[in-house]
């Protein structure tokens, strides 16, 4: 009931307000420049026959060119607006024959609040050459992300820092001696009938707590790598009990990060297109969070259940925690987003419904198929003598059974994809549509993710914004959550349920990043082989709108490797606290509710103008807030969770 408390507020949210792309180009000319905007001046210097300039940005894939400006005729220019956002490809054709003049600009990236001129020279009648030169410098693009990040590196820096000195045997004899001196400030203000007993006790308390440190530090001494949940015993040949493993703070730090580059990205990330989700197929960094949370649950679904069957608490008891789990974040997903919509136009699926959807499933497929074995035969010490295939079957073959499920999985999603033959859609079409192959498929956007969720949700209770919708020209509505990306999710969630499954079952740490590596290796061969190294135009594109196959094992590789450094940083060799990511990983759930709520109030956001270095500024000091929050809850041991 009391946690449950914790979540009434979120009743009274508010809607995220959605902010499209800038114009591509801007035929009406001003004297200054906005964000992401640059002057072109597009000059027909002596080729005799009007001449049209023709332009394509680069991320639109093969997209049919449109016009540049006005026709100029000979010994004419204009000057225009043009965005900075993309490169640009460029052709020039004559107006009258539509003949190609050799002119083939491609990919050519234009500098924000700079000046450029596109001069075409006719110099015989067979021959022309055409070049683009910058005529007045740009801004400083870079700069803001730069302070941006020394900024970030300082604060980690200077917590570490904070860490070692008040964790330093002087600070703690300073910290003894203020202990003393408040002591003595006490023992003259007392009557003299205070107990002598008492005041006897304060000295062996503090050397107890200090030789506990002591003892603890030791233990926890990073010149030899700990074992996984062991305890070690006096002698390496004696078979000990494996006992639970403790809570993975380097998993905590990761959520963390991951928490805070996606209230980072929310708010808008500077307006950096880089920090914004890609179009259609590619990555950036924004595409990465929300994958990263999925596979991170899977990790969790593993530790938890374990720790609860340790508890002596009961599978059907674990069955109805994961199912009221599930509703809370489906609902909670669905107040967030929806606001005060009318029941006809909300949106049904989300973030936080897919998180939830993809818990359920792979939590009751763990719970259903996982036991708790007796560990207590299993050897301990340094020097493991378990064989490889040995430790393979216990983290990996002996779950077959989930296994074949989630291949089960996986077919269904390639079948469906790939085989239905949709109507003006070539069969296996995974593409944006509008422009996308020259306006060919108009209506096929998201091939059958896409008509699978209008025909079953409706157009209505859809994502009407897709990231697509500028750059393709797309009519229809598509849902970056939609049904089908729930079976690759699961898919995500399950290798972090591999992950949890290795460092749970490993005799080592060495074997634990060993498996570790290994498997982020396989998924990113994997997923490097489906999109034939990133490309477009491959068997399964990298693309997060459709959570294709090749994205989920290019996120599972990188969060196979990224836990691996920080498990070894964190908890192993104790280097990086983890801080301050771990105190954002710690009360996840609700710095990510917060943080939507508050996400155009005072004085969370407030308004700036339209240039980088505002709108990065306080942006950043968004999430700067968050973590001050999450530092206050962590320090005063406040962990909220569902």
């Amino acid at each position: 009931m009391k946690q449950s408390l914790n979540f009434v507020w979120i009743l009274f949210i508010t809607i995220h307000l959605h902010y499209g792309q800038t114009q591509v180009i801007k035929n009406k000319l001003s004297d200054t420049l906005g964000m992401d905007e640059a002057f072109l001046t597009i000059s027909n210097k002596n080729y005799s026959d009007s001449i049209v300039f023709l332009y394509n940005i680069v991320v639109c894939e093969f997209c049919t060119f449109d016009q540049l400006g006005d026709p100029l005729p000979t010994n004419s220019s204009q000057t225009l607006k043009i965005g900075t956002k993309y490169p640009y490809d460029i052709q020039v054709f004559t107006e009258i024959q539509n003949k190609t003049i050799q002119c083939n600009i491609q990919s050519y990236s234009f500098s924000e609040n700079a000046s450029y001129i596109l001069e075409i020279i006719q110099i015989n009648p067979n021959h022309s050459s055409c070049s683009i030169n910058q005529t007045k410098p740009s801004s400083y693009y870079w700069t803001p992300v730069i302070i941006l990040l020394i900024l970030l590196c300082l604060l980690v820096f200077f917590i570490q820092l904070f860490n070692v000195l008040y964790k330093s045997p002087n600070m703690r004899r300073i910290l003894i001696s203020f202990g003393y001196q408040r002591l003595d400030h006490h023992e003259a203000n007392v009557t003299q009938h205070t107990s002598p007993t008492t005041q006897r006790h304060a000295l062996p308390i503090i050397a107890e707590d200090t030789d506990q440190t002591n003892i603890h530090n030791i233990i926890n001494s990073p010149g030899q790598l700990p074992l996984v949940g062991y305890a070690r015993p006096a002698d390496s040949t004696i078979k000990t009990t494996k006992v639970a493993p403790k809570r993975l703070r380097g998993l905590d730090t990761f959520r963390g990060f991951s928490l805070m580059v996606m209230i980072f990205v929310n708010y808008g990330g500077g307006g950096y297109w880089f920090f914004d989700h890609s179009v259609w197929n590619g990555l950036t960094l924004a595409d990465l969070v929300f994958p990263w949370f999925t596979w991170m649950m899977g990790v969790s679904v593993v530790l938890s259940q374990r720790s609860l069957l340790k508890k002596k608490v009961s599978k059907v008891d674990i069955f109805l925690k994961i199912c009221r789990r599930t509703v809370i974040l489906f609902f909670l997903g669905l107040i967030l987003q929806s606001g005060f919509a009318k029941p006809k136009s909300i949106r049904i699926l989300g973030v936080l419904q897919r998180l939830g959807l993809c818990y359920f499933f792979t939590a009751i497929l763990v719970l259903i198929s996982d036991r708790l074995e007796d560990e207590s035969q299993w050897p301990a010490g340094n020097d493991v003598g378990q064989p490889i295939g040995i430790e393979l079957k216990n983290t990996i073959f002996k779950f077959w059974p989930q296994w074949i499920s989630i291949l089960v999985i996986i077919c269904t999603w390639i079948f469906i994809t790939f085989i239905p033959k949709l109507d003006n859609c070539p069969r296996g079409y995974v593409g944006p549509g509008g422009k996308h192959y020259y306006g060919q498929y108009q209506n096929c956007t998201g091939g059958m993710a896409g008509y699978i969720d209008r025909t079953i949700l409706g157009d209505s209770h859809l994502y009407g914004y897709p990231t697509c919708r500028d750059v393709y020209d797309t009519k229809i509505p598509y849902d970056p959550e939609g049904l089908m990306g729930i079976l690759t999710g699961i898919f995500l969630c399950y290798l972090g349920v591999n992950a949890g499954h290795i460092f749970a079952h490993s005799t080592s740490v060495r074997r634990v990043c060993g498996q570790w590596i290994a498997s982020g290796v396989i998924c990113g061969f994997f997923g490097l082989l489906l999109s034939k190294g990133g490309h477009s135009d491959s068997w399964i594109p990298i693309n997060k709108n459709l959570w294709s196959l090749s994205f989920i094992f290019v996120l599972a590789s990188l969060a196979y490797i990224i836990l691996t450094i920080l498990y070894l940083l964190v908890d192993v060799k104790q280097w990086f606290t983890g801080e301050p990511w771990l105190w954002l990983g710690m009360n996840s759930i609700v710095l990510y509710v917060g943080h939507d709520v508050c996400s155009r109030g005072f004085p969370i956001q407030f308004q700036v103008n339209d240039t980088h270095p505002q709108l990065l500024a306080v942006h950043a000091y968004g999430v700067a807030w968050w973590i001050f929050i999450s530092g206050i809850l962590y320090y005063n041991k406040i962990f909220i969770a569902i």
